[in-house]
């Protein structure tokens, strides 16, 4: 019990050295420099938020927040302004796409509310589950479905 105590007295600081510098390097090696002209157009758009930008398969996704609020914005690789997303409380969406959900899928549950702004409009994706089953949807302000382009 002796050689333990000592083993993991000596031990122990090195341990924490190292795997809070593997964490340091991983955090860093995560976070991606977005190209000029895509944060450019992100200063444009919000101002000088700060932002953590990730590369997706459509272009460019910056992480920000705003009265206690997470934004997604996402951008093309050129530049464009796709989109920006939140996620808000079930109030927060329109009574004809909550009355299409619950006729559509009455024994699901909506686990995740959000909006999604678009230079075409406002659009409302929920996740919904029966237990077993889950499933997005992507609804436009009149409750009609659509496709989500930008879905990671």
């Amino acid at each position: 019990m002796h050689i333990q105590k000592i083993i993991f007295g000596t031990f122990s600081p090195l341990l924490i050295f190292f795997l809070s510098a593997c964490n340091s390097s991983q955090t860093q090696n995560n976070q991606i420099k977005a190209p000029e002209i895509v944060d450019k157009a992100f200063t444009e758009k919000y101002s000088h938020i700060p932002r953590v930008w990730e590369k997706t398969n459509y272009g460019y996704e910056a992480t920000y927040m705003q009265n206690n609020i997470k934004y997604e914005a996402e951008f093309s690789d050129t530049g464009e302004w796709l989109e920006t997303e939140y996620y808000v409380a079930g109030e927060e969406f329109p009574d004809i796409v909550l009355k299409r959900i619950h006729q559509e899928y009455p024994n699901f549950k909506i686990t995740k509310y959000e909006i999604e702004i678009t230079p075409e409009g406002n659009f409302y994706e929920v996740d919904i589950t029966d237990g077993e089953i889950e499933y997005e949807l992507y609804f436009d302000v009149n409750g009609n479905r659509q496709l989500d382009l930008y879905e990671d």
